[in-house]
């Protein structure tokens, strides 16, 4: 790595430890009438709703939006949630703040893109939202002024949007189960409402509204992968009960599965922040979530007897270099034979990403690396997208593909470019 390499690296490890926690900070605004508990209620349930993860740029201001949100249809930027007046919601009224999140509409009428997750906030109650607002006016006010949205016509044109929610948007507060437990009931609550699994977990329609007979089986969102959180063979369904308590607070099962991306800012932002109770409580509904088929063979499934690859064939070349790079750059950490010290490294055939045979979230691993801090402490993996090129990440993935993966990985030099692309 060169000095400028290690130096971006350092700074971004320095960062993440520096924003771990999430404080009221000193001199900040205060609601009248809150009290520290009040605003305690508001920033856990703030953090269960991931609301940093979404409102907050890698080295932007926590909760002044910006982050860009690539769809089908364009792409949307997050709004910025902090009090300012004019940029942020400081002049909004608590009917103003509820109605967005229950309803999907914003202060002056017009209908919010689903990006935001209101189809899921629906379900919260109105006394949860108004904790959520009251601890984000609390907050230091930022004056940040958000790009404006790039949607394709005719998406551009928020009216529409009333037919979109007409097919896929239930309005509604959560309605307790009652021939379930109490238990049962927070999960389905912080899993279904404030968490919004579902917004990642679940695949979408050709409306890009939720599919629920796919419900959790798992879907491609910003460029990674969601896998299934159900219990079949090929999500949840081999793992105990204590391995998925742990993995829901730090992020990671010893020996066995690692989060990166996406979940891994969601462990960080979020997860690890819960309750042993309140992850006890998604662990509990999660386990009855009905069993769905995901892409992912289950392990018991693969066979690791692939056939070599000729000796003369490209194939063979690129293993070769696969391999060669594995040792160099891989096993300090992960060991020759895809394990690696102290249970923090997952074994790779354990590994959901290492098994996928679309490849997706092990090469952007390759190229973005990984960052997480669990209730267990913190977790880091270099990005090698400006250390390799193309050719020797697509070696480096295919090796691991066909040595960990069990499949016929044989991945190119353009397959890396499309995922530097998406990023």
């Amino acid at each position: 790595m060169d000095n400028s390499g290690q130096f971006r690296q350092r700074i971004l490890v320095t960062l993440c430890l520096l924003s771990a926690g999430l404080s009221i900070p000193a001199g900040a605004a205060r609601p009248a009438g809150q009290t520290d508990s009040a605003l305690d209620r508001g920033r856990y349930l703030t953090q269960a709703a991931n609301c940093k993860g979404c409102h907050t740029t890698i080295l932007g201001q926590p909760y002044a939006g910006s982050v860009a949100f690539d769809t089908p249809f364009g792409t949307l930027y997050s709004t910025n949630i902090t009090a300012d007046e004019v940029e942020g919601i400081g002049a909004w009224t608590e009917d103003e703040f509820v109605r967005a999140m229950h309803e999907g509409i914003g202060r002056n009428g017009q209908h919010l893109y689903p990006a935001f997750p209101y189809t899921a906030y629906t379900q919260l109650s109105r006394e949860d939202v108004i904790a959520i607002r009251d601890y984000l006016m609390a907050q230091p006010v930022v004056a940040h002024e958000v790009p404006s949205n790039d949607m394709k016509f005719p998406f551009s044109n928020r009216s529409l949007l009333w037919f979109w929610k007409l097919m896929n948007f239930d309005e509604g507060r959560f309605a307790a189960d009652e021939d379930q437990s109490e238990q049962w009931n927070r999960g389905a609550y912080l899993t279904e409402a404030l968490g919004h699994c579902g917004q990642c977990h679940t695949p979408r329609t050709l409306t890009q509204g939720l599919d629920d007979d796919e419900k959790f089986a798992g879907a491609v969102l910003q460029g990674w992968r969601a896998y299934n959180i159900t219990p079949h063979e090929t999500g949840i369904g081999n793992w105990s009960g204590e391995e998925l308590r742990f993995y829901l607070s730090t992020g990671h099962i010893p020996d066995k599965i690692a989060s990166g991306g996406p979940m891994a800012d969601v462990v960080t932002n979020s997860l690890r922040h819960l309750s042993p109770e309140d992850i006890d409580a998604m662990a509990t509904y999660l386990e009855t979530i009905p069993p769905q088929a995901g892409i992912v063979p289950a392990l018991s499934d693969v066979s690791f007897n692939l056939d070599e690859p000729a000796e003369d064939s490209a194939l063979a070349a690129t293993m070769a270099s696969g391999e060669q790079l594995f040792e160099t750059a891989c096993v300090s950490c992960h060991y020759p034979d895809g394990g690696g010290p102290g249970g923090a490294y997952p074994l790779f055939p354990h590994h959901s990403a290492v098994r996928a045979e679309d490849g997706l979230n092990l090469i952007n691993v390759m190229l973005q690396g990984l960052e997480r801090h669990g209730s267990d402490g913190y977790k880091f993996m270099p990005a090698y997208h400006a250390l390799m090129n193309d050719e020797q990440i697509a070696a480096v993935v295919t090796y691991v593909g066909r040595r960990f993966g069990g499949y016929e990985a044989d991945f190119s030099a353009e397959d890396i470019r499309k995922q530097r692309q998406e990023h």
